[in-house]
């Protein structure tokens, strides 16, 4: 990444942060393929909370025609060929949130772009219509060292009469009238080059099939051999031109391997893995990042989904597609069976998936009881494991792969402490489920059944575990103090009407403020009605007043070690 776009991603200069709060649209204005989503405009105007973006469906990415159609504003490729001379006001009238200063800048930077030196040449070629365009759509470069593609290496044109070498159909051809738009399949090398400029402005090419693994322990181990397990003669042992030969003559007819190449979720585990000294500046993007990183997830498991329809005649389908029993009730018309693709159980979020897994739970009810803790672990976007690896310029909402890392190990910590430690008595069987909330924090859920000798059925038990009162600031200052941060519901209700958790009956569908109570007690069908004393404990929350009614139910233990919302319940009583 050249040191002035680097200046702009770490600046502390208004042009540097205009830029990173607008990043996504100087990105989509540079980048050369347009992209089709449906993604949640609310939660990306950042009006409430945190900056998010969410998308819904697949994604797709286009390759426009070079020339605008009529009365059509030019956009995404096109602004590299189409009217060059007014190129900056032409970028500059997409949008009025844009700084001219810092569309020269990025245009400047681009110029050297392989792709954009391509397409800005084609505007000297005459005749253009008389010429087929393509974008190569894995230029021939080896990832395993650094390299920078050249013009030659991206793209080529052709007359209509030559004859096209290789397959075109791999390739992506630009439109030089007004047509349809071309789709970027997510296996091609230039998928994330085309919609990501400011990621890779030298035009980087990114994954595809073929890239080759580095093994560099055979290499250390072996340097004389060519092949693995490579078992020929040397010409000091032999005695006979005869062995040599039957020995050649072996090698050849043993079936090759096929070196083993990187898949796709390898390789992007590897472009997301934090390393000192990284200079890619990859994850601190910012908000880019989260686009980028959810293009990533839904090219991972579009490329899951084909290898899927790839391989239907092994899964037996037609057990599953209905063809045996419209056999089995003489019907002979073919319209009558339906063809569907079948994911396996292996496949993760699939139908079978989750229908296996909702079974498993059944079961251990079933075999164990019904559950006796229901506890919520939420991420804390300020843990000191997060914050300490953010750079001055990022925003912890725009390092999902930091956030849910230090999740994933608070929550094994949480397991060890439940199902190791036995915190809460010696646990007979779990199971739980980690979602996103619409904000991008990850949470978890867990059910727990302990065993007979460790279940509660006395109120004064369930004390011991769960509070739900404001405690002694005094005697519990850090306690308190994560109490007020964390375990605080709303304010809702009167105090706040458009909170999140209002329906539209205008009662919070949590039933908070909860009623006082002098002591624990059984609910009718209900969670326990917890201790909430009226001791005149308050606390000020967005300028309004709190008390005991409005506590999450807690564990101290805890919410003191893990410093988050941690919200734990007895669900014994609850029948199922």
């Amino acid at each position: 990444m050249t040191d002035r776009l680097l200046q702009l991603y770490r600046g502390n200069t208004p042009e540097a942060v205009e830029f990173r709060q607008c990043i996504r649209s100087y990105n989509n204005m540079f980048a050369f393929t347009s992209l089709g989503v449906h993604y949640d405009r609310e939660l990306s105007k950042r009006n409430k909370g945190i900056y998010t973006f969410r998308v819904q469906g697949q994604i797709y990415h286009f390759v426009n025609p070079l020339k605008p159609s009529d009365g059509e504003k030019a956009s995404n490729l096109q602004l590299y060929f189409y009217d060059t001379e007014h190129e900056v006001q032409n970028r500059m009238a997409l949008s009025s949130k844009f700084r001219e200063s810092i569309v020269q800048q990025l245009k400047s930077i681009l110029d050297h772009n392989p792709y954009s030196v391509f397409i800005r040449r084609l505007a000297e070629i005459k005749d253009l219509d008389k010429y087929r365009i393509f974008l190569k759509s894995n230029p021939g470069l080896d990832q395993r060292v650094f390299n920078i593609p050249s013009v030659s290496q991206v793209a080529a044109v052709w007359l209509d009469s030559d004859s096209v070498n290789g397959d075109s159909s791999r390739e992506i051809e630009i439109c030089t009238k007004t047509g349809s738009r071309k789709i970027v399949k997510q296996h091609y090398g230039c998928y994330d080059t085309l919609q990501y400029p400011l990621i890779f402005p030298s035009g980087e090419t990114g994954w595809h099939p073929g890239i080759l693994r580095k093994n560099k322990t055979q290499i250390l181990q072996q340097p004389d051999q060519t092949c693995e397990k490579e078992n020929l003669l040397s010409i000091e042992q032999c005695t006979d031109i005869e062995q040599l030969f039957i020995a050649e003559q072996t090698a050849a007819k043993k079936k090759k391997r096929q070196r083993p190449t990187v898949s796709c979720r390898e390789y992007y585990a590897y472009k997301f893995q934090m390393r000192n000294g990284d200079q890619s500046n990859l994850l601190h993007i910012g908000r880019l990042l989260q686009q980028y990183s959810v293009d990533t997830y839904v090219k991972l498991e579009t490329s899951r989904l084909e290898f899927h329809r790839g391989k239907q005649n092994k899964l037996r389908t037609e057990a599953y597609q209905g063809l045996l029993d419209v056999i089995a009730k003489g019907s002979t018309n073919a319209s009558n069976v339906e063809k569907r693709i079948i994911l396996p159980a292996s496949f993760i979020g699939g139908p079978r998936d989750m229908r296996r897994r909702y079974m498993d739970a059944m079961t251990l009810v079933q075999r164990y009881g019904k559950p006796d803790i229901f506890l919520t672990m939420t991420c804390n976007s300020s843990w000191p494991e997060i914050k300490n690896y953010l750079l001055e310029t990022d925003e912890c909402q725009n390092r999902p792969d930091l956030i849910t890392r230090v999740f994933r190990a608070k929550i094994e910590q949480l397991k060890e402490d439940l199902f190791k430690k036995h915190l809460f008595g010696h646990v007979a069987a779990y199971t739980y489920v980690i979602e996103f909330q619409k904000r991008g924090l990850p949470h978890a859920h867990f059910l727990i059944i302990l065993k007979e000798q460790s279940k509660m059925f006395s109120p004064e038990e369930y004390d011991n575990i769960v509070c739900a009162e404001l405690l002694d600031r005094h005697q519990s200052p850090y306690l308190y103090s994560l109490v007020i941060m964390h375990m605080l519901h709303g304010p809702c209700g009167s105090m706040n009407p458009s909170n999140p958790c209002m329906r539209q009956n205008h009662k919070c569908r949590n039933n908070y403020p909860k009623d006082f109570s002098e002591y624990t007690k059984h609910g009718k069908n209900s969670y326990p009605i917890y201790r909430r004393r009226d001791d005149g404990s308050k606390v000020y929350i967005r300028q309004h007043e709190l008390d005991n009614r409005w506590i999450v139910p807690y564990n101290p233990y805890l919410l003191a070690k893990y410093d988050c919302h941690i919200n734990v319940e007895i669900c014994l009583p609850l029948k199922l």
